[in-house]
């Protein structure tokens, strides 16, 4: 099966992926402190006193190992998730899982992780707006700050020259004056009255 190409990162796109790989560690290390550091420990400490103070450090340890163990499936799904999509350039994919993943990291008290999933969270919204004025430059449509393309946005008004108005060419119905042939949008334009005919 063949892998389909990733879409080439934007600024903060790259950055939240940055992010959210070294969330990734943070959890991975999270996962294993408390899995195999804290759990089994606690664990093995907890076996060897058969006293009544055992019975806590058997619950204590089993929290700890819970703790591990939420921590590896967190890891899993933040990669296959949030990362993978973010390194495939699927920004609006991957924001909700992100913020769903800080939000979890807060709660099974991985504060470091979380904060990076949530930064990541934000630099994605930043990426998906950097995505749709990359799409609108590419398609012709106008760019810039507070602009957001639709499905209705009005073409552009050509530069121009940008294509030789035919010998048959109409006038403009509203000024009179010869229009122009843009061939992007198949329609004649007028430079005088600076619309379509």
């Amino acid at each position: 099966m063949g892998m389909t190409p990733a879409k080439p990162l934007t600024p903060s796109g790259g950055t939240a992926k940055t992010l959210i790989l070294v969330g990734l560690i943070f959890q991975a290390i999270f996962a294993l402190v408390f899995f195999f550091g804290l759990g089994l420990l606690s664990l093995a400490v907890a076996l060897a006193a058969f006293t009544g103070a055992g019975a806590g450090a058997v619950v204590l340890a089993g929290t700890f190992l819970v703790l591990g163990l939420i921590g590896f499936i967190l890891l899993y799904l933040a990669y296959s998730m949030s990362y993978r999509r973010t390194r495939n350039g699927e920004y609006q994919a991957a924001r909700t899982p992100t913020l769903i993943f800080a939000i979890l990291s807060f709660l099974t008290v991985n504060i470091i992780a979380g904060i990076l999933y949530i930064i990541g969270y934000v630099k994605l919204g930043d990426a998906v707006r950097e995505q749709t004025q990359q799409a609108a430059a590419a398609s012709g449509m106008p760019t810039g700050i507070g602009y957001t393309p639709t499905a209705s946005s009005p073409p552009m008004a050509p530069s121009p020259g940008a294509a030789p108005s035919p010998a048959t060419a109409p006038n403009c119905p509203k000024c009179g004056q010869p229009t122009t042939w843009v061939a992007q949008y198949q329609r004649y334009y007028c430079y005088s009255c600076s619309q379509y005919a």
